[in-house]
């Protein structure tokens, strides 16, 4: 048996477009769902009966059962982090290290990471998360890191005391951070979990589905730099992170608001303020799952969302959050100018997303990205959404 399939689920935007529900939807169809890149960082909110639930480093897949969860190479992860995540999960009757699979190749978060952000205020100035990922890349890069692979070493715990004094040294008047009891409860977690060589594990299933974090947006090459993340939230991270070859690459999902959000720093063309940020803010919940900040709000920006979808190879789009734009008498969405001056298209608005309006933007967006919407989600539960089929008719798949 070989991978002979990968679909891709991807954000669009600057994140927080909803990644996580759709993974949710479609996990029961794959034997693996695949973190490839990211960190805790990362805030994946599902609503499982009727209970809001977090995820930053566990994959979306977690809830269904047969299904393996897997956290790949790209990935930078935090061991304190899994470690209350999966008491989380426990506490709502799964058994999450019954799923989950960790790749040699990810690389740890460590204390001093998440206080070098704090110390240094390299964080502060683009607006991070502060979760220490930043400086875990940034070591990776330089090749300091301690991968996953380490941790089985006689000398693993020198290795984690040494990559601290070398950064604490660079902050002398700071007060240094500790290694808390959590970090190595976290690592004892994961002395226990299966760990794999990436690239020899995941050839044995005929498919998986990846899961990406953050959105098209923010990604390191790709995005709006400075204003980004430190890896690769598009298509190429799929490759690099899960060590696949582009071959496999079956749909790739992505999804977007039906308007648009930003949390942090960095450009923005549609971005609205006053009554109209406050509208999108207070009816679409619009706080960072991870960071708790409100959101920055504007209209769809279809000429950022072209661009996303053609550097991703984008074949089926999924539509989330039109709901919150339910009572709006129009809704403008970008279709070209400058990022000084966009230009807008403004479209009759809706009162509910059975009418014709509605649909009319459905269209719309399909035209100007051509680019089927495929999935529209119509709520924050699980089981808010549909499959569109050609007459817009709905029926879940």
């Amino acid at each position: 048996m070989r991978l002979s399939r990968a679909d891709v689920v991807l954000g669009l935007q600057w994140g927080d477009e909803g990644k996580g529900k759709i993974v949710d939807a479609l996990a029961a169809h794959y034997p693996v769902v695949a973190r490839f890149q990211g960190g805790p960082n990362a805030g994946h909110t599902l609503y499982i009966n009727g209970q809001k639930v977090v995820l930053h480093q566990v994959p979306s897949g977690i809830f269904h059962e047969g299904v393996y969860c897997f956290i790949g190479d790209g990935v930078v992860l935090d061991p304190e982090v899994l470690l209350t995540e999966v008491r989380g999960l426990q506490a709502l009757g799964l058994s999450p290290t019954e799923k989950l699979v960790i790749g040699k190749g990810a690389h740890l978060i460590l204390p001093v990471h998440r206080w070098l952000e704090t110390v240094s205020a390299e964080g502060e100035k683009i607006g991070t998360t502060r979760r220490g990922i930043g400086p875990a890349y940034a070591d990776r890069y330089a090749r300091r890191g301690i991968p996953i692979e380490w941790i089985d070493a006689s000398d693993f715990s020198e290795r984690v005391y040494a990559l601290h004094e070398y950064h604490t040294k660079r902050f002398p008047h700071a007060p240094p951070p500790e290694i808390s009891a959590g970090f190595w409860e976290g690592i004892e977690l994961l002395r226990r979990l299966p760990r794999v060589s990436t690239s020899e594990w995941l050839p044995q299933f005929e498919s998986l589905l990846a899961e990406g974090s953050q959105g098209t947006m923010l990604d390191i090459y790709a995005g709006t730099y400075p204003y980004v993340t430190s890896s690769h939230t598009t298509i190429a991270g799929v490759l690099a992170g899960l060590s696949i070859p582009p071959q496999v690459i079956g749909e790739v999902f992505g999804v977007t608001k039906a308007y648009a959000t930003r949390v942090g720093e960095g450009p923005f063309p549609t971005e609205v303020f006053g009554e109209e940020a406050q509208w999108l803010q207070l009816r679409g919940n619009e706080r960072g799952s991870t960071t708790g900040r409100l959101r920055r709000c504007g209209w769809l920006d279809l000429v950022a969302l072209r661009y996303a979808v053609q550097i991703n190879g984008v074949t089926r789009l999924t539509l989330t959050k039109a709901d919150v734009l339910c009572g709006l008498p129009t809704v403008k969405v970008r279709v070209g100018g400058s990022d000084t001056a966009p230009q807008y298209e403004t479209l009759q608005g809706w009162q509910s997303l059975e009418e014709e309006s509605f649909h009319d933007f459905v269209k719309f967006v399909e035209n100007f990205l051509n680019v089927p919407v495929w999935g529209i989600s119509t709520g924050p539960s699980r089981e808010d959404w549909y499959v569109r089929t050609p007459s817009h008719g709905t029926h879940v798949s």
